[in-house]
């Protein structure tokens, strides 16, 4: 007992070092989940698929930077993982594995991304990766349909919750029709394509998939989108933000890898190439030269966030709340984040390549 007094200090002292120690274990041991200086992996979304749902896609730079395995060879010196994930659900499929954390960066169209941040998911978009892309109306080769005003009343497959989506509502509202004026029929365009082979439906809304069906004579396009920019679909790069707030650096070397497959698309002698490459997809370069010959490469596949792609995504979000398909307004300025991009033109000296679009998509 008379030491009691005495070795009270040295127990006391040995505790406080004792947690001292553990709490500088504890922040070694979590480090690598909050503070690491890199992620394991990065994990990359793509809202579609090629024929048959084989994981590839085509009409974009994303999709020959994914053939190049451009991203995996820039992050394989660092340890890090690359992995894209395909997604026959397309955008609905893509929000609910970012809203799981199941991915870091979509590959994604304009509806899907702006009903997401409606809804409270805290997304970023980096990069424009493709504008004015049109949508084609087909129907049956026989069919006595003529014009979209005849398709009144009629059946007409849709895949809902995509950039077709949007792209139908944005033409339904400028011809003056409102939703109750068709039978809008949800399908995938696997679907879609099987019905309008079977004539269970009037008609379907289309990417250039059913550029096949015409050159068989199994359909006909009554209307596309080609003549007016503004009813064109838009896509993009978006990242997490928790992501982009931990990784700022890691987004950065993302961002610059793409500009380059961007800026090796955007010159015209590439052309020809890059239709074969979109063509591993399953369908084939008549496909893309049907979608693509009336458009400068330098603008249709542009990463700028420029005039025009900032002005078309207020249209459609404008037109997205007056129909209901996206819950609440958001600041769209705040949310296209262009820094990435215009850091990387400067880094890799490629401030010629593209041109700014005025909010009409013409030239400034």
């Amino acid at each position: 007992m008379p030491m009691a007094p005495h070795s009270s200090r040295p127990i006391r002292g040995g505790i406080r070092r004792w947690l001292t120690t553990l709490v500088a274990f504890s922040a070694l041991a979590f480090q690598p989940l909050w503070s690491q200086d890199k992620p394991a992996e990065i994990r990359i979304g793509v809202a579609s698929t090629g024929t048959g749902g084989r994981p590839v896609s085509g009409g974009s730079y994303a999709a020959l930077a994914a053939e190049w395995r451009s991203l995996e060879n820039e992050f394989a010196k660092d340890g890090i993982k690359v992995k894209y994930t395909y997604f026959q659900g397309a955008g609905p499929s893509v929000n609910e594995c970012l809203a799981n954390r199941q991915i870091d960066f979509a590959f994604q169209g304009d509806l899907a991304a702006m009903a997401a941040k409606a809804g409270g998911l805290a997304t970023r978009l980096i990069m424009a990766t493709d504008r004015f892309g049109a949508i084609f109306i087909a129907v049956p080769a026989e069919s006595p349909v003529r014009r979209f005003e005849d398709l009144k009343g009629k059946r007409i497959a849709l895949f809902k919750g995509t950039n077709l989506q949007m792209a139908f509502w944005n033409l339904m509202v400028a011809k003056g029709f409102k939703e109750s004026d068709f039978k809008l029929i949800n399908m995938s365009l696997v679907e879609g394509d099987a019905a309008l082979l079977a004539r269970d439906v009037d008609a379907q809304v289309s990417y250039n998939d059913v550029v096949p069906l015409v050159e068989t004579g199994q359909a006909r396009i009554i209307y596309s989108t080609h003549a007016d920019l503004k009813l064109g679909r838009l896509s993009h790069l978006l990242v997490l933000q928790e992501f982009a707030h931990r990784w700022p650096a890691i987004v950065q070397r993302v961002v610059n890898t793409l500009l380059k497959a961007a800026a090796w698309q955007a010159e015209e002698k590439n052309r020809a190439k890059a239709y074969q490459i979109w063509a591993k997809s399953g369908f084939g370069v008549s496909a893309w030269k049907y979608e693509f010959d009336d458009y400068a490469l330098k603008d249709r596949g542009s990463p700028l966030f420029d005039p025009f792609y900032r002005a078309q995504y207020k249209r459609l979000l404008k037109i997205a709340r007056e129909q209901k398909l996206v819950r609440k307004e958001f600041d769209v300025d705040a949310w296209l984040d262009g820094s990435y991009v215009e850091r990387g033109i400067r880094t890799l000296k490629l401030e010629r390549v593209w041109r700014e679009l005025d909010a009409e998509g013409q030239p400034n």
